[in-house]
């Protein structure tokens, strides 16, 4: 029997460590374009490779634009583009305004708690990304390994790699977890490929990427070419589970949506065609997904 997937492109990524000393702060260590420091005070100031990002002092990237962080303990924290984020001053806790953040963290740390529009929850993982979501909440989308994320109710979930799951506004419950293209987020993702050096952890994301694909060609798996949300119940605004980033959205295109899609995205057998480009809420597509 097939197992169903949902390969969804998206980029970004977060690891925390576990038993290890506070993360406060981290030296950048490498910058693209537009990244600025900006004080409790609201004052900006550009960021330069071998500043020190102190909480409670925030990151604020530009389009187009990303940073690379490595705290005393080797974690490491890359900032994708139009992310706002930074360190409580005490623990080992991420507040995630906007955007999107990859962690990695060496092996034997890695848990903290990711913060983000009124939701919280502990992450354990050694390399994946977190994505803010829009009206609160955010994503979590494990690169390798296996990791586990718990709400402050105490429920949690079980990733293995290339899966993702959101934390709702409230933070007191998941979406389903999804299977996401690996392979698709790696090749277009900044926050994995786009800085001068590879993280440490690449050879065991790539092995991944191998496993999926494999399940890919044994027909096993199959491209669904949808995003998460295609396979979600149909829900009001704000529910957490739009990634508030658009640039997410644009790593690889898709077909558009055929007649049978479009109805059951509807509940209504008797809706018409669909538009020939653009996906629920008349937004274009911008992801690839399987299933198989």
């Amino acid at each position: 029997m097939k197992n169903e997937f949902l390969l969804f492109v998206a980029f970004a990524s977060l690891a925390l460590p576990l038993v290890a000393a506070p993360l406060t702060e981290s030296t950048f260590t490498e910058i693209v374009n537009d990244v600025n420091t900006v004080s409790a005070t609201g004052d900006a100031t550009t960021a330069k490779s071998g500043d020190v990002l102190k909480a409670p002092q925030r990151v604020r990237t530009g389009p187009s634009s990303r940073a690379e962080l490595t705290a005393p303990d080797k974690t490491i924290t890359r900032v994708g583009a139009n992310t706002v984020f930074s360190y409580a001053d005490s623990g080992r806790t991420l507040n995630l305004e906007q955007g999107n953040v990859l962690f990695h963290a060496p092996k034997g740390l890695g848990g903290g708690t990711i913060k983000s529009g009124g939701a919280a929850a502990a992450v354990l993982g050694t390399s994946l990304i977190v994505s803010a979501t829009t009206g609160g909440g955010f994503k979590v989308i494990l690169l390798e390994g296996k990791g586990k994320v718990t709400l402050p109710n105490g429920n949690s979930v079980t990733l293995k790699a290339g899966q993702e799951v959101f934390v709702l506004p409230g933070g007191t419950e998941f979406s389903k977890v999804f299977t996401i293209n690996l392979d698709k987020l790696v090749a277009g993702s900044q926050l994995v490929k786009g800085f001068s050096h590879d993280l440490s952890s690449l050879p065991l994301i790539l092995l991944a990427v191998q496993d999926q694909d494999s399940q890919i060609k044994s027909g096993a798996s199959s491209d669904t070419g949808q995003p998460p949300e295609f396979f979600l119940p149909p829900s009001p605004p704000g529910n957490g589970q739009n990634v508030l980033d658009p640039a997410t959205y644009n790593t690889a295109a898709h077909s558009p949506l055929n007649n049978r899609q479009f109805r059951s995205l509807n509940n209504n057998p008797n809706q018409g065609t669909p538009p020939s480009n653009v996906g629920p809420g008349g937004r274009p597509f911008g992801s690839t997904g399987f299933r198989g």
